[in-house]
Parts: C-alpha cells; structure tokens; sequence
C-alpha cells in the first residue's frame, strides 16, 4: 500500500506547469479545491484491505448504497470469458462500484481503466491501466493504449471477465440530459476481436449541476472538479443493472463498427 495514493510528485509528472516555485502555489491549489485531499483520506481510510475487500470497504465508508437489478445474470457465467459494456455517468467512482457488482461472482473480473483511477495500487488485481499522461507524448500514449488493448485480449483469451467504458470518458452535458458521448471505435474493435459475449451494464447516476454547467466552459475545468463528484456522493444510492448477454452470433451481423457502438450504447440505455 502507498502512503498516500495521489503525490505531489505524480501530479508534478503530469504537466511542467506543476513545477517550481509556482507549480508548489498551484500545487497546493489543486489538492484543496481539486479534492485530491479528501481522495487521500478516503483512500487511508480502506488501504488495510486489496481488491473486492478494499472495494467494498471503501464504498460502505463513504455511504454509498449499491442496488444490483438482474443480477442472476451473472450467474450464466460461473467461469468462462465476458465483456461488459457500461455507460459512465460519474467518473472514478463508475469503475469501482462496477467491480463491486461484477467481482461479487467473478473475482477475477478486470476493468481497463484511465491513470487516475489505475493509481489506486490496494485495486491492482482488477485493473489494466492505460495512461493517458505516458512521457507527455503521442507515441507513448499509443503505445501506452495498445499495451492495454493487447492485456485486455490476454484476460479475455484466458478465460476471464473483462470490463469496458466504451465512451473512454464520463458522460456529457446536453441541455436535457446527461449521456456517453459515441462510444469509441477502439474499444468497438476490441469487442469485435475478443469473440465473447457481451452484457450491457447500465449504471445509474449523475453529477453534480456545478460539474455538467462546468462542461459548458471548458472540459479542463471539469476535469478539475471530477474528484469532488467521487467524494460529494456519500449517502447516495447508485443502481446497477444488467441486461440480456449479447451472443458472438448477434454481434457478428453488424460489420459497421459505428452501427455496433449505437447497437451497444442503446442496449445499455434501455435499463435507464
């Protein structure tokens, strides 16, 4: 376990801006008003624990009631590959609720997930990380991102569960509603390759009226406060619900790869 999960040298690492002596003011900014203080202490409160355990502890501290609607569908995967495919309507908090619903049957559930969120070591058994950040430049992005891809198809072809967030981000703002914007063709043509079935997992939820008026300015802004939306939901009830698996068969009618992110996304949708 770390002694904190969130440095100040990791965030350092992320961007020159955070160095010297008006990285340190800026520094001190981003950990008060980007709630990387309260993430630390949320995270010192459960670090005893690892994986389901540290999950499931950590969820219970905070408050945060989980609601599992058409769960027995699981129970059709005793062992054996599966991919699930998920909206992401909070951030972080997504993933780790996501694993306490899935791991709860399968503990060898995994989840590719962004850096951030792949920072929290105590969760390491469910994760395949893919950072964004990688040396600050596009070759180790993409070499970085395919690295990932290629994990994720290893845990499929060994026989394991696999989670996705096909929209690669959390949700957006329209003026009525908040939704994934199109789910990412990369993550399509990992599905497409992986050949395993594929449960739609709809969870519920949504961020605060400060964070979605944020994403109408700017999304760097937002990505600031999206700490704050992972700690501003103690007490609340998240629902996660399952659908019918969508077979190999039925995935291979559709041989347009937009066509099947909208078959997929609109599947997850229906449980709204």
């Amino acid at each position: 376990m770390k002694e904190k999960l969130i440095t100040r040298d990791a965030i350092r690492n992320i961007h020159p801006i955070f160095k010297g002596r008006f990285g340190e003011t800026l520094l001190n900014i981003v950990f008060k008003v980007g709630g990387l203080n309260k993430v630390n202490a949320i995270y010192d409160a459960s670090k005893q624990y690892t994986g389901l355990e540290f999950v499931n502890d950590m969820l219970d501290k905070m408050g945060i009631i989980r609601k599992f609607e058409n769960y027995e569908v699981l129970d059709t995967f005793k062992d054996g590959p599966f991919i699930t495919v998920s909206n992401h309507p909070i951030g972080h908090i997504d993933g780790i609720i996501a694993i306490s619903a899935v791991a709860g049957k399968r503990r060898d559930y995994k989840m590719m997930v962004n850096w951030m969120l792949s920072q929290i070591d105590t969760m390491d058994e469910h994760f395949i990380g893919v950072n964004p950040y990688a040396k600050g430049n596009k070759m180790a992005e993409l070499k970085s991102s395919l690295g990932g891809v290629k994990q994720c198809l290893e845990h499929l072809h060994e026989g394991h569960p696999l989670g996705l967030f096909p929209a690669g981000g959390v949700s957006t703002n329209h003026l009525t509603k908040t939704e994934d914007r199109e789910w990412q063709p990369t993550v399509l043509k990992l599905i497409k390759k992986a050949k395993v079935p594929v449960i739609p997992m709809y969870i519920s939820g949504s961020n605060s009226w400060i964070y979605r008026t944020l994403g109408f300015i700017s999304w760097k802004i937002r990505t600031v406060r999206l700490l704050h939306e992972t700690t501003n939901k103690r007490g609340k009830t998240i629902y996660v619900r399952f659908g019918k698996p969508i077979s190999v068969e039925e995935q291979a009618k559709f041989t347009d790869i937009k066509e099947f992110g909208e078959f997929l996304k609109a599947k997850t949708y229906a449980m709204k």
